[in-house]
């Protein structure tokens, strides 16, 4: 059983979430200066997630190109983001699938390190389980 109850608890969560990571942190900048596009295909529950420099898009409308694309499940971004799942480990597990360009996604993860802290607040917020 997933974390999330549904898709749109799954949506609600992501986007409160990334729009802090995209446009109260750092992260924002750093896609726009390395010109990176994210979409997320997401499995239990189902969905997707656009994100760039300027929006941050869920659903049937964030289904389209970007410039790294990853398939992953809802689990393993909780797992994830609690750092129980390097980004390392899951692409060589295969429990993240990645398109594009993998020195962008790496050079991307030092942005990320505040995110880590505040990630256990946006679960509380939100109902979702810490595993």
């Amino acid at each position: 059983m997933s974390l999330f109850k549904d898709t749109s608890h799954m949506y609600e969560f992501l986007e409160d979430l990334w729009k802090y990571i995209v446009f109260e942190s750092s992260l924002g900048e750093k896609l726009k200066e390395n010109d990176v596009t994210y979409k997320y295909i997401i499995t239990d529950p189902d969905g997707y997630l656009f994100v760039d420099a300027e929006h941050v898009v869920t659903g049937k409308e964030a289904n389209r190109d970007a410039v790294i694309t990853m398939e992953l499940s809802g689990d393993t971004i909780v797992k994830f983001w609690t750092k129980q799942l390097s980004l390392p480990v899951a692409l060589a597990t295969r429990k993240i699938k990645s398109k594009g360009p993998i020195p962008k996604v790496l050079k991307m993860l030092p942005a990320l390190k505040p995110v880590y802290e505040i990630f256990p607040e946006f679960c509380r917020k939100h109902n979702v389980p810490l595993k």
